[in-house]
């Protein structure tokens, strides 16, 4: 016979807490009282946001409750109590999220457990502090006023009679403010409101074309003008560069008829990456954006362009500095105009085995020099100073007085990282002062630059 012990026939209260718990339970029946299930009202619907603020200020979403949630407080509350008696299960979650009925106008919070485990939803009755901390400051809901403190010092803290009724609406407002000027400024770096300005401005001439007389047409924006300094080629015109490049040495691939100048393949050659820059295409170059001036006066600025071998007649090292030399350059039937109405005269400087620039800046009434390597050459200055001298008192005969222009050795400009980009720097320099622009390119856009200007000169067409 087993020695086991059975504890009794049926169950005993005093031993078996158990049964305690069954009684406690309001959902147990009694074996074979069966019911059908009641109607069960539909499943509220949710969103996950901010609840609405009421015009009294308060969050209907919260509801201050005193003692500790489950007490009597908690359990008068029968509106909602009866609403959740209709449901015989309590409803699963596994978020963690603040969960906001928007169909119960009471309109309790309902916090779900951050367990990940399935749990059942309570009610929680959540209870607003007077003061809700934001950043460095917080928002007192009492007097509805936002204080801010710096920490440094113990009375340092002033008050802003702001309506603020939410921290969180107020949170959130800031981020959608801050993550709204991160899009714009990422746009404006693009080029976005460029684009956009000048899509509009195309839109309206194309739907008004007479309403618009009045706009200054000879007037180009700045970024317009700077945008065609990099204008890129397209695949047929790279791919007559590199069919120019390929030539044959003697093969006249243009010829200019005015300056005659012709351009050999040999020549043009020199405009590849890594070459030295030579006379012809320096001078025809010059040549081609005095054209490009003639075809568009009010777009550029108007200029001379010496060629490469004017400074050497002028300033000859046997016999120092000379103006008859070059006296005859710039007579009024050669040119149609004086040096002195220009705006700027450019003079390509030519040292032994490195290229520079000077200008004589009328405009601005000062003598610059410009080196890629920022060199100084006061002596060259001088000798044009003199020579410009000269140059007005023969031509006009008046006597000019430059005592009061300064001298510029250019310190703020692109500089060269190599030993053979000299010549393509001095003429984009002069490009980009011809166009009325600062110099804003560098080192990085030299093989742009010398593939462009081989198809300006293949095209005998300065853009």
């Amino acid at each position: 016979m087993s020695n086991h012990k059975r504890s009794g026939g049926g169950l005993n209260p005093c031993e078996n807490s158990t049964f305690f718990s069954l009684l406690r339970s309001s959902r147990v029946m009694a074996p074979g009282n069966y019911r059908y299930p009641e109607v069960k009202s539909p499943l509220r619907r949710q969103i996950h946001g901010p609840s609405r603020i009421l015009k009294s200020g308060r969050d209907r979403s919260t509801r201050q409750v005193s003692g500790n949630g489950f007490g009597a407080a908690f359990l008068t509350r029968n509106y909602d109590l009866f609403k959740r008696n209709g449901l015989d299960l309590p409803l699963p979650y596994r978020t963690d999220r603040e969960v906001i009925d928007v169909d119960d106008e009471c309109r309790d919070v309902e916090m779900i457990s951050s367990d990940n485990s399935m749990e059942s939803v309570e009610n929680v009755a959540m209870e607003v502090d007077e003061k809700a901390e934001m950043g460095n400051g917080f928002v007192n809901l009492k007097n509805r006023s936002f204080m801010v403190d710096d920490g440094s010092q113990a009375n340092s803290s002033f008050v802003l009679n702001l309506p603020v009724t939410d921290v969180t609406s107020y949170e959130a407002d800031r981020k959608a403010v801050e993550s709204a000027e991160h899009r714009i400024s990422k746009l404006k770096a693009r080029g976005y409101g460029d684009s956009l300005k000048e899509r509009g401005r195309a839109l309206l001439r194309s739907l008004f074309p007479f309403s618009f007389s009045f706009w200054k047409q000879d007037e180009e924006p700045v970024d317009d003008v700077r945008r065609e300094a990099f204008l890129p080629l397209s695949r047929e015109e790279e791919t007559v560069v590199k069919r120019a490049f390929s030539a044959y040495d003697s093969t006249i691939l243009v010829a200019h008829e005015n300056s005659n100048i012709d351009i050999t393949g040999k020549i043009l050659r020199c405009l590849k990456p890594g070459e030295w820059l030579n006379d012809e295409v320096i001078n025809l170059y010059m040549v081609l954006l005095k054209e490009r001036e003639a075809r568009e006066p009010k777009k550029f600025l108007k200029c001379h362009f010496f060629n490469t071998f004017f400074f050497t007649k002028l300033v000859n090292s046997g016999t120092g500095y000379n103006y008859g030399a070059v006296r005859r350059w710039t007579s009024m039937k050669r040119l149609g105009y004086y040096l002195k109405d220009c705006d700027k005269i450019f003079i390509p400087i030519h040292m032994n085995i490195h290229w520079t620039l000077a200008v004589i800046n009328i405009k601005d009434r000062k003598f610059q020099y410009l080196d890629s390597f920022k060199g100084r050459e006061p002596k060259i200055l001088d000798a044009l100073a003199r020579y410009f001298v000269d140059e007005v008192n023969d031509k006009s005969k008046v006597d000019l007085d430059v005592s009061g222009w300064r001298q510029e050795f250019v310190q703020d400009l692109p500089m060269q990282r190599n030993g053979y980009d000299c010549g393509m720097f001095m003429l984009k320099y002069i490009d980009f002062y011809s166009r009325g622009l600062d110099l804003c390119f560098t080192q990085e856009q030299m093989p742009y630059f010398r593939d462009r200007t081989a198809k300006e000169i293949l095209q005998l067409k300065a853009e």
